[in-house]
């Protein structure tokens, strides 16, 4: 574990130097996924989890995932289809401005792994979890063959905190059975005493 905490650390400091912003949608500084508020995982049936050779489960990742640094070949959140959401609890409340959209980078991205990248996304800002629809922050097109890192300016800024985010996909580059979500960073102010604040 000590060697895993390690290797993370180095990683979110590369991380830092590619996109020199804090990540508040980072799950290492408490960023969580809200699973009740989140589409449904992707059920690989190719892949099983066996338990005494006899297939009990179909092999499911978590979109946990997109709040790691870890960005290698095939650890991403797939969703089913093209169009899916994800909503994050932020690590403490921000005033959001700018969002960071990471796909798998290097020899490995071809075809196949471009087309199950998002294409089109609307981000949200909500102060409680319980608000259906939140504030409208933009909508953006991630070019994934053209750079696997992007950062967006959040186009509407909101004047007060919010606590959680909403990433809306609204379509990928043309996979017909899933999308894969590799990482989601989001980028603010937070409050000056970086403690909790009543929004």
């Amino acid at each position: 574990q000590a060697v895993q905490d390690i290797i993370n650390q180095v990683l979110e400091r590369l991380e830092e130097n590619q996109v020199p912003m804090r990540d508040y949608a980072l799950k290492s500084s408490g960023a969580a996924v809200i699973r009740s508020r989140t589409s449904p995982s992707f059920r690989n049936t190719k892949g099983k989890v066996f338990l005494y050779s006899l297939p009990v489960l179909d092999y499911v990742r978590s979109p946990d995932l997109l709040l790691e640094p870890e960005n290698h070949p095939g650890n991403c959140w797939p969703f089913p289809g093209s169009q899916g959401h994800v909503f994050i609890k932020l690590s403490v409340p921000i005033i959001p401005r700018a969002v960071t959209m990471d796909h798998v980078s290097g020899a490995t991205f071809h075809r196949e792994s471009i087309s199950r990248a998002p294409k089109d996304f609307a981000v949200y800002g909500m102060k409680e979890e319980h608000e259906e629809q939140g504030t409208f922050l933009g909508q953006f097109t991630f070019l994934a063959a053209l750079n696997p890192t992007q950062t967006f300016q959040l186009k509407e800024e909101l004047s007060g905190f919010v606590n959680y985010l909403r990433l809306q996909v609204l379509s990928n580059w043309g996979h017909p059975d899933c999308t894969c979500l590799y990482r989601f960073r989001v980028h603010g102010d937070p409050a000056k005493d970086g403690g909790n604040v009543s929004v």
